[in-house]
């Protein structure tokens, strides 16, 4: 058996924790989290023990490898340590909101030669697996346009995280999408590459009205080397009243096909009760008692992984990638105006 530790005990932090407490092969060893009773509520599902600081629980001889759950901005110390201790680790995305943090992360794991692997659990999902199928076959022709918009509603800066004025929507939301095209297009590979971006943000929500210095929303528009054209939009102000937390469409149009994603509002499910809504049918559902859903496929695939001895299909080379292009997005947004890209995977 291979113990695991989570660092971080928020609301996908826990997901890690009940993944490994119910995954064959693996056990929950420990959980850490700065407020005692919420570790300890996580950990009781599994009986592991508990720590309020993350250096003790990368002492813990059971625990092989870590999730690292933490707001965006402290991923880099939490990393490094765990690396520094020998452990595997899965970081949630963004790997960082810097890029040197990005870098000093992946410095850290190829010294320590253990694996370091990022939660883009788009990669998974049955939602975009046929798309990835479609455009590795050639059935689309050449992509010439897509539209992919990703939001939230209020509640997930005002009330679903604290941290929200310390990060923004972009590193929130819009790393699932860049990293999810970036994948679909295979730009590791070099089949195709972001040459230019623009994008445009505006604060007159959430600054003026409930108090939260972070944009409402960024709108970007991506130019590839191919010609394709991308316009992505990602924002956390969608009204409470929506039947859904969150709302996620991906249109994709080549020369010969298109294909049309409804990652919320697809139907599968609704419910009707005082109003309607569109229960989780695909992230995260519980079935049997079991976390099951794509959100839960990538940290059992970071499991296997390292029982198994194996790379993880996500590594923080795409993590690096994906917080080079928020950067850049953050870089136009201040200059308003369009910025070239440059090479999202090289090394210095």
């Amino acid at each position: 058996m291979t113990g695991f530790g989570v660092i971080g005990a928020g609301t996908w932090g826990l997901l890690h924790a009940r993944v490994y407490a119910a995954t064959p092969g693996t056990f929950l060893a420990a959980i850490c989290d700065l407020d005692a009773e919420r570790a300890a509520s996580a950990a009781s599902i599994a009986g592991a023990r508990v720590y309020t600081d993350y250096r003790e629980l990368l002492a813990d001889p059971e625990v092989q490898a870590v999730s690292v759950a933490l707001p965006d901005p402290f991923h880099r110390e939490a990393v490094l340590a765990a690396a520094a201790a020998s452990k595997h680790v899965l970081v949630e995305k963004p790997l960082a909101t810097k890029e040197e943090d990005a870098l000093a992360m992946l410095a850290a794991a190829e010294r320590a030669g253990v694996s370091l692997c990022v939660d883009f659990h788009n990669r998974f999902s049955p939602l975009f697996a046929p798309a990835r199928q479609a455009l590795a076959a050639g059935e689309l022709g050449p992509l010439q346009l897509a539209y992919y918009r990703l939001n939230d509603t209020l509640e997930v800066p005002t009330r679903m995280l604290r941290w929200a004025a310390r990060s923004s929507v972009a590193w929130f939301l819009a790393s699932h999408c860049l990293d999810t095209l970036l994948w679909l297009l295979n730009a590791r590979a070099g089949v195709d590459a972001v040459e230019r971006l623009f994008c445009v943000t505006r604060s007159r929500v959430l600054w003026p009205e409930h108090g939260i210095e972070t944009p409402d929303f960024y709108l970007t528009t991506l130019e590839w080397r191919s010609g394709l054209v991308v316009q992505l939009e990602n924002c956390w102000i969608l009204p409470e009243s929506g039947p859904s937390l969150f709302d996620l469409k991906c249109e994709l149009v080549g020369s010969h096909g298109a294909i049309f994603i409804d990652g919320s509002h697809h139907g599968a499910v609704q419910k009707q009760t005082t109003r309607s809504v569109y229960p989780d049918a695909f992230v995260a559902p519980e079935i049997a008692g079991v976390p099951s859903g794509f959100g839960t496929e990538s940290i059992r695939h970071f499991a296997r992984c390292v029982m198994d001895g194996q790379r993880p299909l996500v590594d923080g080379l795409d993590g690096l990638a994906v917080t080079r292009l928020i950067l850049k997005m953050e870089e136009s947004a201040l200059q308003r105006q369009p910025v070239d890209v440059g090479s999202l995977y090289a090394l210095p």
